[in-house]
């Protein structure tokens, strides 16, 4: 959603500046690929639209944004949103225009990572998952070597816990009961 713009020479901030990255494209690009590679450890296609986030300029207004959105989930037969604690404005702000402004046919909230772990909160209800899941998880975190010692899991024992965590996710009432 706010995968920023990888053209782009702004100076860096907050986030992305403790990062290591100069610029707004710097962090683009190289959060990209940490992306790519997550994606395709977990077998799915990443969409990225060229918008700034919270320490960015938007790069659009909101109607431009909302556009964009909609073109994304014309046709999905769900769509899974961050829900629950949304302490990122950025993730707060999407569910808000998702579930507000584009209601999907289907929407799955899951419990954002690590932030739920670290509230020792438990939303939504628990989805098993066996070892391969897990360890696909493992693999798909551990790309993101940019974003790991900012979120305080740059140490295997703490990605460990994380990997272990629940996953959680509150289904759409006609998917309840379907294997996945």
């Amino acid at each position: 959603m706010f995968a920023l713009d990888p053209s782009s020479t702004a100076e860096t901030g907050g986030w992305d500046r403790r990062a290591g990255f100069l610029t707004e494209g710097d962090a683009a690009y190289a959060r990209r690929e940490e992306d790519r590679a997550a994606c395709t450890i977990l077998g799915v296609t990443p969409s990225w639209l060229p918008f700034g986030s919270v320490d960015f300029d938007r790069h659009g207004d909101e109607e431009a944004v909302r556009n964009a959105v909609r073109s994304l989930l014309d046709g999905a037969e769900i769509v899974l949103l961050p829900g629950s604690p949304l302490t990122h404005p950025d993730h707060e702000w999407l569910h808000a225009l998702v579930v507000e402004r584009l209601p999907a046919p289907r929407v799955a909230r899951y419990a954002e990572q690590p932030y739920t772990l670290r509230a020792s909160g438990s939303p939504f209800a628990r989805t098993d998952v066996g070892v391969r899941d897990r360890l696909a998880k493992w693999r798909a975190v551990s790309a993101y070597r940019s974003q790991l010692p900012l979120l305080a899991l740059g140490s295997a024992r703490s990605r460990l816990r994380l990997v272990r965590a629940d996953e959680r996710v509150e289904w759409p009432e006609d998917l309840v009961d379907l294997p996945l």
